[in-house]
């Protein structure tokens, strides 16, 4: 059995992240939960992880959470992180455009270079679609984008200039800011996306109920374990709410009402 914990898994807090696993796994254990993975498994691409059938535990983005695995992946919690933009579970993505670039307002963008990380996120592109729709865009908004493959170098297109703007999400960019802050000099935030569900920790859906709520226990237990704050406080992880798949139901909400509005894609 395989766990991943990829989606933060930035090259200067890899340490914690595994810190942070093991607590988990210590917690879960002292759960009465047998077959714990004693480490975690990192992949290439994160997204490798949430079909594999030897999956214990993974963290994954509510986007394609919704779109491609809600039939084979539950949701057993939230993590809370302490970064600005974040309300408990909930998190929102800032919009960034390059530092002295003269691009004051949403219209502004009208006609520019889009960097986004991936087509299926919720904080890259899904969450910048539904501000925009609120703004009135429409079809045809940005003039060109490009998949950048990673929020990280969204943000190196928008500084460098290849880009002019990528939405990123506020946990990437709070990490990014305390661990390596000489990234994002030459960038500002322009504005904040609506906030939705953060990333969820995830489980498969066969898992038994029992099983499912000691993981939940498990989960508390990990949040409050001292031996493990120094890994939460590197990871910005402050707390974990118990949400559940119908948390996540508003994923696909926040995707309708921008094509509602006639934003149906951002590219």
């Amino acid at each position: 059995m395989i766990a991943s914990l990829d989606m933060y898994d930035l090259p200067e807090i890899r340490e914690a992240t595994d810190a942070w696993w093991v607590a988990l796994a210590r917690a879960f254990e002292a759960e009465g939960i047998v077959g714990v993975p004693s480490r975690r498994t990192r992949f290439a691409e994160e997204s490798e992880a949430w079909s594999r059938p030897d999956l214990f535990f993974t963290q994954i983005c509510g986007y394609p959470l919704r779109r491609f695995h809600s039939e084979s992946l539950t949701v057993v919690g939230t993590p809370c992180y302490a970064a600005e933009g974040c309300t408990g579970p909930r998190y929102r993505s800032v919009v960034i455009v390059q530092r002295g670039a003269g691009i004051g307002s949403l219209g502004a963008l009208r006609g520019q270079r889009l960097a986004y990380n991936n087509a299926c996120s919720q904080s890259g592109v899904s969450a910048f679609r539904a501000l925009l729709a609120e703004h009135g865009a429409g079809p045809g908004f940005f003039g060109d984008a490009i998949r950048s493959g990673g929020h990280r170098m969204s943000i190196a297109l928008v500084a460098s200039g290849e880009a002019d703007t990528a939405s990123i999400d506020c946990v990437t960019w709070a990490l990014l800011r305390k661990h390596a802050p000489e990234e994002c000099t030459e960038v500002e935030v322009l504005a904040r996306t609506p906030d939705a569900p953060g990333l969820p920790y995830a489980v498969p859906a066969a898992t038994d109920p029992a099983i499912l709520a000691k993981m939940r226990r498990g989960l508390a237990r990990a949040a409050a374990d001292p031996d493990a704050a120094a890994a939460r406080k590197a990871l910005l992880i402050e707390d974990v709410a118990l949400l559940c798949d119908h948390d996540y139901v508003e994923i696909e909400e926040i995707e309708t009402r921008a094509a509602e509005r006639g934003l149906h894609s951002l590219f």
